[in-house]
Protein backbone atom coordinates (compact mmCIF):
# COMPACT_ATOMS: atom_id res chain seq x y z
CA UNK A 1 0.00 0.00 0.00
CA UNK A 2 2.71 2.45 0.96
CA UNK A 3 4.58 1.61 -2.09
CA UNK A 4 1.53 2.70 -4.67
CA UNK A 5 0.94 5.93 -2.61
CA UNK A 6 4.48 6.57 -3.34
CA UNK A 7 4.60 5.99 -6.85
CA UNK A 8 1.03 7.79 -7.19
CA UNK A 9 3.08 10.56 -5.32
CA UNK A 10 5.90 11.11 -7.88
CA UNK A 11 3.36 11.02 -11.26
CA UNK A 12 1.05 13.57 -9.82
CA UNK A 13 3.94 15.51 -9.08
CA UNK A 14 5.49 14.59 -12.46
CA UNK A 15 2.37 15.87 -14.43
CA UNK A 16 1.96 18.71 -12.66
CA UNK A 17 5.17 20.37 -12.56
CA UNK A 18 5.75 18.58 -16.45
CA UNK A 19 3.13 22.36 -17.58
CA UNK A 20 4.91 24.53 -14.78
CA UNK A 21 6.45 27.37 -15.51
CA UNK A 22 10.12 28.20 -14.19
CA UNK A 23 10.74 24.87 -13.63
CA UNK A 24 13.73 24.04 -12.36
CA UNK A 25 15.31 20.62 -11.85
CA UNK A 26 19.21 18.96 -11.37
CA UNK A 27 20.69 16.74 -9.41
CA UNK A 28 22.19 17.02 -5.94
CA UNK A 29 24.49 14.69 -3.07
CA UNK A 30 24.48 15.12 0.06
CA UNK A 31 26.79 13.67 3.57
CA UNK A 32 26.64 14.17 6.88
CA UNK A 33 25.79 12.00 10.20
CA UNK A 34 23.24 9.64 10.99
CA UNK A 35 22.06 8.67 14.61
CA UNK A 36 19.96 5.99 16.15
CA UNK A 37 17.47 7.79 18.42
CA UNK A 38 14.37 6.15 20.54
CA UNK A 39 13.79 4.37 24.09
CA UNK A 40 15.23 1.21 22.28
CA UNK A 41 17.99 2.42 20.86
CA UNK A 42 20.44 -0.01 22.86
CA UNK A 43 20.75 -3.52 21.05
CA UNK A 44 19.43 -6.00 22.47
CA UNK A 45 21.24 -9.50 21.89
CA UNK A 46 18.87 -12.63 22.78
CA UNK A 47 19.20 -16.26 22.96
CA UNK A 48 16.50 -18.81 24.30
CA UNK A 49 17.75 -22.39 25.10
CA UNK A 50 15.70 -24.94 25.09
CA UNK A 51 16.60 -28.56 26.67
CA UNK A 52 15.44 -31.73 24.77
CA UNK A 53 15.68 -35.51 25.83
CA UNK A 54 14.42 -37.22 28.86
CA UNK A 55 13.65 -33.92 30.87
CA UNK A 56 12.73 -31.53 27.85
CA UNK A 57 12.22 -27.91 28.94
CA UNK A 58 13.67 -24.93 28.88
CA UNK A 59 16.88 -24.38 29.79
CA UNK A 60 17.19 -20.65 29.88
CA UNK A 61 18.41 -17.34 28.47
CA UNK A 62 21.24 -15.02 27.37
CA UNK A 63 20.78 -11.34 26.93
CA UNK A 64 23.10 -8.76 26.49
CA UNK A 65 22.23 -5.27 25.60
CA UNK A 66 25.15 -2.51 24.29
CA UNK A 67 25.96 0.53 26.60
CA UNK A 68 26.98 2.79 24.14
CA UNK A 69 26.27 4.04 20.91
CA UNK A 70 28.16 5.64 17.87
CA UNK A 71 26.98 8.04 14.75
CA UNK A 72 27.72 6.92 11.44
CA UNK A 73 27.80 8.50 8.07
CA UNK A 74 24.57 9.53 6.25
CA UNK A 75 24.65 10.04 2.29
CA UNK A 76 21.91 10.93 -0.19
CA UNK A 77 21.83 11.19 -3.91
CA UNK A 78 19.35 11.94 -6.57
CA UNK A 79 17.34 14.27 -8.60
CA UNK A 80 15.08 17.36 -7.45
CA UNK A 81 12.78 19.49 -8.76
CA UNK A 82 11.51 22.89 -8.63
CA UNK A 83 8.39 25.54 -9.07
CA UNK A 84 7.32 28.43 -8.36
CA UNK A 85 4.06 28.78 -6.38
CA UNK A 86 4.14 32.58 -5.45
CA UNK A 87 6.46 35.46 -5.73
CA UNK A 88 6.07 38.76 -4.76
CA UNK A 89 8.81 40.82 -2.79
CA UNK A 90 10.24 37.41 -2.55
CA UNK A 91 9.16 33.80 -3.19
CA UNK A 92 7.41 30.59 -2.44
CA UNK A 93 8.60 27.32 -4.45
CA UNK A 94 7.49 24.20 -4.38
CA UNK A 95 10.28 21.22 -4.39
CA UNK A 96 10.34 17.59 -4.70
CA UNK A 97 13.42 15.07 -4.87
CA UNK A 98 13.67 11.47 -5.65
CA UNK A 99 16.79 9.77 -3.70
CA UNK A 100 18.51 7.21 -2.40
CA UNK A 101 19.14 7.52 0.88
CA UNK A 102 21.55 5.35 3.17
CA UNK A 103 21.99 5.81 7.46
CA UNK A 104 24.76 4.05 9.30
CA UNK A 105 25.05 3.87 12.91
CA UNK A 106 26.76 1.66 15.66
CA UNK A 107 25.87 0.03 18.81
CA UNK A 108 28.57 -0.59 20.95
CA UNK A 109 29.26 -3.39 23.93
CA UNK A 110 31.99 -1.81 26.07
CA UNK A 111 32.88 -4.78 28.90
CA UNK A 112 29.19 -6.29 29.18
CA UNK A 113 28.53 -9.24 30.95
CA UNK A 114 25.56 -11.26 29.81
CA UNK A 115 22.80 -11.90 31.46
CA UNK A 116 21.66 -15.74 32.40
CA UNK A 117 19.13 -17.03 33.68
CA UNK A 118 20.75 -20.82 34.89
CA UNK A 119 23.98 -21.65 36.27
CA UNK A 120 24.37 -24.16 33.47
CA UNK A 121 24.93 -21.10 31.07
CA UNK A 122 26.86 -18.88 34.00
CA UNK A 123 29.51 -21.44 33.71
CA UNK A 124 30.11 -21.06 30.14
CA UNK A 125 28.54 -17.21 29.32
CA UNK A 126 29.72 -15.18 32.39
CA UNK A 127 32.62 -13.25 31.01
CA UNK A 128 32.45 -9.88 29.71
CA UNK A 129 32.30 -8.86 26.02
CA UNK A 130 33.15 -5.98 23.80
CA UNK A 131 32.28 -5.52 20.26
CA UNK A 132 29.53 -3.93 18.18
CA UNK A 133 26.60 -3.93 16.09
CA UNK A 134 27.45 -1.94 12.69
CA UNK A 135 24.01 -1.37 10.71
CA UNK A 136 23.40 0.13 6.91
CA UNK A 137 19.82 1.23 6.21
CA UNK A 138 19.06 2.25 3.00
CA UNK A 139 15.94 3.99 1.69
CA UNK A 140 14.22 5.18 -1.48
CA UNK A 141 13.57 8.58 -0.39
CA UNK A 142 10.30 11.30 -1.68
CA UNK A 143 10.74 14.61 0.03
CA UNK A 144 7.54 17.34 -0.32
CA UNK A 145 9.19 20.66 0.38
CA UNK A 146 8.50 24.17 0.69
CA UNK A 147 10.95 26.15 0.27
CA UNK A 148 10.74 29.86 1.06
CA UNK A 149 13.60 31.80 -1.60
CA UNK A 150 14.87 35.54 -1.16
CA UNK A 151 14.88 37.04 -4.47
CA UNK A 152 17.25 39.53 -5.59
CA UNK A 153 16.87 42.84 -7.58
CA UNK A 154 18.12 42.43 -11.47
CA UNK A 155 21.66 44.26 -10.97
CA UNK A 156 22.35 41.90 -7.44
CA UNK A 157 21.32 38.67 -10.10
CA UNK A 158 24.46 39.57 -12.46
CA UNK A 159 26.64 38.94 -9.19
CA UNK A 160 27.42 35.10 -7.81
CA UNK A 161 25.51 35.38 -4.82
CA UNK A 162 21.69 34.08 -6.18
CA UNK A 163 20.18 34.57 -2.68
CA UNK A 164 18.84 32.43 0.07
CA UNK A 165 16.30 30.19 1.63
CA UNK A 166 14.49 28.18 4.07
CA UNK A 167 12.47 24.95 3.64
CA UNK A 168 10.68 22.33 5.64
CA UNK A 169 7.95 19.71 4.55
CA UNK A 170 7.55 15.91 4.82
CA UNK A 171 9.32 13.27 3.81
CA UNK A 172 8.61 9.42 2.71
CA UNK A 173 10.78 6.96 2.32
CA UNK A 174 10.88 3.29 1.04
CA UNK A 175 13.64 0.54 2.54
CA UNK A 176 15.54 -0.95 0.17
CA UNK A 177 18.12 -2.83 2.31
CA UNK A 178 18.88 -3.33 6.03
CA UNK A 179 22.20 -4.88 6.96
CA UNK A 180 23.67 -5.37 10.39
CA UNK A 181 26.93 -7.07 11.13
CA UNK A 182 28.27 -7.83 14.44
CA UNK A 183 31.76 -7.33 15.62
CA UNK A 184 34.63 -8.39 17.70
CA UNK A 185 33.27 -10.07 20.76
CA UNK A 186 29.46 -10.41 19.59
CA UNK A 187 29.89 -11.97 16.67
CA UNK A 188 32.21 -14.40 18.86
CA UNK A 189 29.23 -14.85 20.99
CA UNK A 190 27.07 -16.01 18.23
CA UNK A 191 29.70 -18.62 17.55
CA UNK A 192 29.52 -19.92 21.26
CA UNK A 193 26.22 -20.15 21.51
CA UNK A 194 26.07 -22.45 18.36
CA UNK A 195 29.51 -23.89 19.97
CA UNK A 196 27.51 -24.95 22.83
CA UNK A 197 24.45 -26.46 21.40
CA UNK A 198 26.27 -28.46 19.31
CA UNK A 199 28.68 -30.07 21.69
CA UNK A 200 24.92 -31.18 23.70
CA UNK A 201 24.35 -33.53 21.20
CA UNK A 202 28.17 -34.99 20.54
CA UNK A 203 28.66 -35.13 24.26
CA UNK A 204 28.20 -39.01 24.61
CA UNK A 205 24.37 -38.42 26.18
CA UNK A 206 21.89 -38.43 23.09
CA UNK A 207 19.02 -38.58 25.62
CA UNK A 208 19.16 -34.96 26.41
CA UNK A 209 20.78 -31.97 24.46
CA UNK A 210 19.88 -28.57 23.78
CA UNK A 211 18.92 -26.17 20.37
CA UNK A 212 18.88 -22.14 21.02
CA UNK A 213 16.37 -19.07 19.06
CA UNK A 214 17.72 -15.99 18.67
CA UNK A 215 14.93 -13.02 19.16
CA UNK A 216 15.57 -9.84 16.47
CA UNK A 217 15.65 -6.67 18.54
CA UNK A 218 14.22 -4.13 16.31
CA UNK A 219 17.38 -2.83 15.35
CA UNK A 220 17.66 -6.09 13.07
CA UNK A 221 14.25 -5.78 11.13
CA UNK A 222 13.26 -2.82 10.29
CA UNK A 223 9.03 -1.63 8.59
CA UNK A 224 8.78 -1.30 5.13
CA UNK A 225 8.24 2.51 5.33
CA UNK A 226 9.08 5.23 7.48
CA UNK A 227 7.74 9.71 7.06
CA UNK A 228 10.05 12.05 8.06
CA UNK A 229 10.04 16.24 8.79
CA UNK A 230 12.47 17.76 6.99
CA UNK A 231 13.80 20.81 7.97
CA UNK A 232 17.04 22.74 5.89
CA UNK A 233 18.38 26.02 5.16
CA UNK A 234 20.83 27.44 2.38
CA UNK A 235 22.01 29.42 -0.61
CA UNK A 236 22.74 29.63 -4.20
CA UNK A 237 25.92 30.66 -5.70
CA UNK A 238 26.41 30.95 -10.21
CA UNK A 239 29.44 31.08 -11.92
CA UNK A 240 31.50 30.21 -9.02
CA UNK A 241 33.54 26.86 -10.72
CA UNK A 242 33.21 27.47 -14.22
CA UNK A 243 32.35 23.88 -15.13
CA UNK A 244 29.91 24.71 -17.94
CA UNK A 245 27.71 22.32 -16.65
CA UNK A 246 23.94 23.25 -17.16
CA UNK A 247 23.53 27.16 -16.22
CA UNK A 248 26.72 26.96 -13.76
CA UNK A 249 24.47 27.25 -10.76
CA UNK A 250 25.27 25.46 -7.65
CA UNK A 251 22.69 24.96 -4.30
CA UNK A 252 24.34 24.58 -1.01
CA UNK A 253 22.33 23.44 2.41
CA UNK A 254 22.34 21.89 5.59
CA UNK A 255 19.23 20.08 6.27
CA UNK A 256 17.86 17.88 9.66
CA UNK A 257 15.90 14.79 9.14
CA UNK A 258 13.75 13.68 12.04
CA UNK A 259 12.07 10.45 11.77
CA UNK A 260 8.39 10.82 12.91
CA UNK A 261 7.57 7.16 13.16
CA UNK A 262 8.78 4.37 15.20
CA UNK A 263 11.16 1.71 12.96
CA UNK A 264 11.82 -1.06 14.58
CA UNK A 265 9.94 -4.43 13.41
CA UNK A 266 11.81 -7.48 15.57
CA UNK A 267 10.66 -9.24 18.74
CA UNK A 268 11.75 -6.50 21.06
CA UNK A 269 13.51 -3.18 21.43
CA UNK A 270 11.25 -1.40 18.77
CA UNK A 271 10.75 2.43 19.72
CA UNK A 272 13.70 3.96 17.61
CA UNK A 273 13.98 6.15 15.15
CA UNK A 274 16.68 7.36 12.68
CA UNK A 275 17.55 11.13 12.43
CA UNK A 276 20.25 12.14 9.72
CA UNK A 277 22.26 15.81 9.74
CA UNK A 278 23.55 16.65 6.26
CA UNK A 279 25.21 18.56 3.99
CA UNK A 280 24.22 19.06 0.09
CA UNK A 281 25.18 20.54 -3.08
CA UNK A 282 23.03 20.55 -5.80
CA UNK A 283 23.95 21.51 -9.36
CA UNK A 284 20.73 23.55 -11.53
CA UNK A 285 20.35 21.98 -14.80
Amino acid sequence: MFKARLVLIVIICSLSWLGAENLEWGLKYGIGTSSLQGADRDYQLRYDITQHGVTPGDLGYIVLRSNDRASGVSQAAGVYLSTMLFRKTDSIRLKSELIWQRFQYEQVFKDVTPAVSSPVLAARFSDALRGSVLSKVDYLTLPVLISFNQELAEEQKEKSYQGAFIYGGPSFSLLLKHDAKAEAGIQALDQRVRLFTQESATDGDPSSYYTYQRRNSGSDDFVKSKTDLVLGAGFALKDIFQFGIGKDEFIFDLRYTLSLNDLGDGDARNALRLNSFMFNVSCNL
